[in-house]
């Protein structure tokens, strides 16, 4: 019996896959579902697969390789998607699809498939990535096949087939369409919701109201080593609990919300909300020493090749020979990039109040200007970072 490999949310409509995959199509449906940091416990979703039909179902933690592998190189090179999408969602795209091939070649798939309903930016970036890694696969994307192309018709056809899933007991999430990892969530809003309509108050699920958040400020010392971040107040700390820690601190004081309209992969532009606090005071911080660091043809440079790095993650274009070589300029142009940045934090305000770095090239003494050059500095030699 031939075999598929299924990235499974254990949302509805990768139930529907798993539904139709087997039963329908008459395939031995291997799941793969990826702790990213979202707010759920997987095991439960492993079941729910194997009770549906499925042959096995696969479940695996990989928020440190996440993080690791993908975000904190993301922060590395500055990459921001137009006005404030750190890639979250995105960034997580070719970490899931690297896996479920995995998954596909060891378990002797003959095909992988997606639960997108269309020609969005998730099937665009799942698709491309598997295209460039795995090129011999079959992809399915069985709601295209089927025709479902909104919730309600999902939930239509679940209705007619007994599919039925456990209440998640988080109204936001039948609501809206969350897709979060410990980078950020994006929040899909209802169509009715339009440009002229704010989001309502229980939209957020990492931040509070600024109404709510405190009023007496906090001040925060991020450390940074060749360009990746490795303490906060003075204490090293692995980079789970670093970014879990911004999250909260920014949560609490209502910092990282964005609603605004991007422009989509195939054309058009949409309206977007994204929560992102540790992303947002890690790039602030980042961003304060690049200042003093980096000189300014490199910051002028640089930025131009930030965004280009973000329109390759955005645009599914992740394993391509152009972000790999993307990565190595910007892994040797933060050698520099150690100091420690200050934050002050206050109700949904956020201020850089401290840089230091034994780099740095700002001197405020001299009276002549200086054109510094940043080979005389000493460099890390290589593997002494953390980067």
């Amino acid at each position: 019996m031939p075999k598929v490999a299924l990235a499974y949310s254990g949302k509805l409509n990768t139930a529907i896959c798993v539904h139709w995959l087997c039963h329908e199509r008459g395939l031995k449906v291997v799941t793969l579902s990826i702790d990213l940091g979202q707010p759920k416990y997987l095991e439960p979703l492993g079941e729910k697969a194997i009770e549906m039909g499925a042959h096995s179902a696969h479940i695996a933690d990989l928020r440190e390789e996440f993080l690791q592998h993908y975000v904190l190189p993301s922060l590395r090179a500055g990459a921001k998607y137009q006005a404030g999408y750190y890639l979250g969602g995105a960034l997580s795209r070719p970490l899931i699809i690297s896996k479920l091939i995995d998954l596909a070649h060891e378990e002797g798939c003959d095909f992988v498939a997606h639960g997108c309903r269309g020609v969005g930016n998730d099937q665009i970036r799942l698709e491309r990535s598997i295209r460039c890694v795995a090129p011999d696969l079959e992809i399915l994307a069985p709601l295209q096949d089927l025709g479902l192309k909104s919730p309600a018709h999902e939930q239509e056809y679940a209705r007619a087939r007994g599919i039925v899933l456990e209440p998640t007991g988080n109204i936001r999430e039948s609501l809206y369409n969350l897709d979060q990892t410990l980078w950020g969530v994006s929040i899909g809003l209802p169509p009715y919701y339009d440009l002229s309509t704010p989001p309502p108050d229980d939209t957020y699920v990492m931040t509070t109201k600024w109404i709510e958040a405190p009023e007496r400020p906090t001040t925060i010392r991020i450390g940074f080593e060749a360009g990746i971040p490795f303490s906060l107040d003075g204490e090293t700390l692995p980079p789970i609990r670093l970014v879990q820690t911004l999250n909260k601190i920014g949560g609490r004081y209502a910092i990282g919300r964005f609603d605004y309209v991007e422009d989509r992969i195939a054309g058009g532009k949409s309206r977007e909300l994204y929560e992102a606090p540790a992303a947002t005071l890690l790039y602030a911080a980042h961003t304060a020493l690049e200042e003093i660091v980096l000189t300014k043809q490199m910051m002028n440079f640089k930025e131009m090749l930030s965004r280009k790095y973000a329109e390759l993650v955005y645009e599914g274009w992740y394993f391509t020979d152009l972000r790999r070589a993307l990565d190595a300029f910007f892994a040797d142009a933060s050698a520099c990039m150690t100091g420690t940045i200050t934050l002050s934090l206050g109700r949904g305000t956020l201020h850089v109040t401290g840089r230091e770095s034994p780099y740095t090239l700002y001197r405020p003494s001299d009276d002549i200007p200086h054109h510094h050059d940043t080979a005389r500095r000493v460099r890390p030699s290589d593997g002494t970072s953390r980067g």
